[in-house]
């Protein structure tokens, strides 16, 4: 007999939660999110559209949105509170700015899936914007001690050549520049919009140590041969329909005794292991709408953040490299970084 998940979500809750995701980030994009998080609270309606500069009816709406879904909360004399710290407020208001951009996408999404429709689709800059405000430099900052830093100790020293594959925007690039001031940054990315917004915000920033080019991670110059301590691949491979092309770069570039460090979201490749797993539910939602079509796009199957670890590891090990364990956790465990050497 066939086995069966159980206590599967009610949908229409889901519905419910997917309408209310969408008006909170109407509200962060109003500003009335931003107005709750810099008056005191508990506070009025007149006080938050007054602070937000929005129309009282609007405003009186959305509360009652909010309070509806439980998000915000409501006195006996209706003064509203939304009981989360400030940097979560912040940080989950843009990321609800994701939906309607997501929704502007559907009806290339919808072609691309339809037998006989195009393969896929390049990314979609008003996502790739969206996507360089993700991450504040303080997150980026905690991330780089979390999970790059532990890599770079493999090596003694702090004076490196370090390749930053698939940089975006180069808003990460630039605090890896800043923690290895000493190092020299090379940091590429397919995409031209990605590059010039990198150029014009690294000569903002004032920073000496890194240079942004225009190129595929699966063409590298033959003169980068054994060039680079550190290779960087964060949030690249599952996007990618040139992987194969990648590792070969790779390991082309990289020092005899250089370490190669692949992110991606710690998303197993059986659906099985993933009933109700956080971490799935968040970031498969964005792979179905930009990083599937993306992988698609070329001779192989499109890969996705569905693509899982599992299948990940399997791939870079395919290509003759050695897995490194770093940290406590076992290279079976599925996590976010796979760290390999030559």
């Amino acid at each position: 007999m066939a086995s069966s998940t159980t206590n599967a979500r009610d949908l229409e809750q889901i519905v419910r939660d997917g309408l209310s995701s969408l008006v909170f980030a109407f509200g962060h994009k109003t500003g009335i999110v931003d107005a709750f998080t810099e008056i005191q609270q508990p506070c009025t309606a007149e006080e938050l559209s007054q602070k937000a500069g929005n129309k009282l009816r609007y405003t009186q709406e959305w509360l009652g949105c909010m309070v509806a879904a439980g998000i915000v909360t409501i006195t006996d004399d209706e003064k509203y509170s939304l009981p989360h710290d400030k940097t979560q407020i912040k940080t989950w208001g843009h990321i609800a700015t994701a939906i309607p951009i997501l929704g502007d996408i559907i009806p290339k999404l919808d072609k691309a899936a339809t037998l006989g429709g195009p393969k896929g689709f390049t990314y979609q800059e008003p996502y790739l914007h969206w996507l360089n405000g993700f991450r504040s430099p303080e997150a980026l900052q905690e991330w780089n001690q979390e999970l790059l830093v532990p890599v770079v100790n493999l090596k003694s020293g702090d004076e490196f050549v370090i390749l930053d594959i698939g940089c975006g925007f180069g808003k990460h690039s630039r605090e890896v520049a800043k923690l290895y001031p000493r190092s020299k940054i090379y940091a590429i990315d397919m995409e031209q919009v990605s590059i010039d917004n990198a150029k014009k915000e690294l000569a903002e920033d004032g920073l000496e140590n890194i240079e942004y080019l225009c190129m595929r991670g699966g063409q590298l110059p033959e003169e980068w041969a054994d060039k680079f301590d550190f290779v960087i691949i964060n949030d690249v491979l599952h996007d990618s329909y040139e992987v194969d092309e990648i590792l070969e770069g790779v390991k082309k570039v990289l020092k005899p005794d250089g370490f190669a460090a692949a992110f991606d979201p710690a998303v197993s490749s059986h659906h099985k292991k993933i009933f109700k797993d956080a971490t799935a539910q968040f970031y498969l939602p964005y792979s179905l709408f930009s990083c599937l079509p993306v992988s698609s796009m070329g001779p192989i199957e499109g890969l996705g953040i569905g693509w899982g670890y599992e299948r990940r590891k399997q791939k870079i090990e395919e290509h003759g490299f050695r897995v490194v364990q770093v940290g406590e956790k076992d290279v079976n465990t599925i996590q976010e970084g796979i760290v390999f050497q030559k």
